[in-house]
């Protein structure tokens, strides 16, 4: 019996582990498009999972920052043409 539950408890780690060796190489691949060391996401995503690739995804890349940046540079555009009343 303590044999069984010793094999279901390994396997359940080499389970979590198989998934934390895919999203560390999803994440060493993912990195370098976001001005991030491969080697530190990968390593990271490995230990810690999936809460690690997360945060690597949460990065934005440079193209949507300079997506976000025309945006509000645009926003800004709109606001000043709508003829703002100076409250003094």
């Amino acid at each position: 019996m303590f044999i069984a539950v010793a094999i279901l408890r390994y396997k359940g780690l080499g389970t979590i582990y198989l998934i934390n060796t895919i999203l560390a190489v999803l994440a060493a691949i993912s990195a370098p498009s976001r001005k991030q060391p491969p080697l530190l996401w990968g390593a990271k995503t490995f230990a810690v999972g999936g809460i690690a690739y997360d945060q690597l995804m949460q990065i934005p890349t440079p193209e949507e920052l300079k997506e976000r940046e025309r945006r509000e540079e645009e926003k800004r555009t709109l606001g000043r043409g709508r003829g703002r009343r100076n409250r003094n």
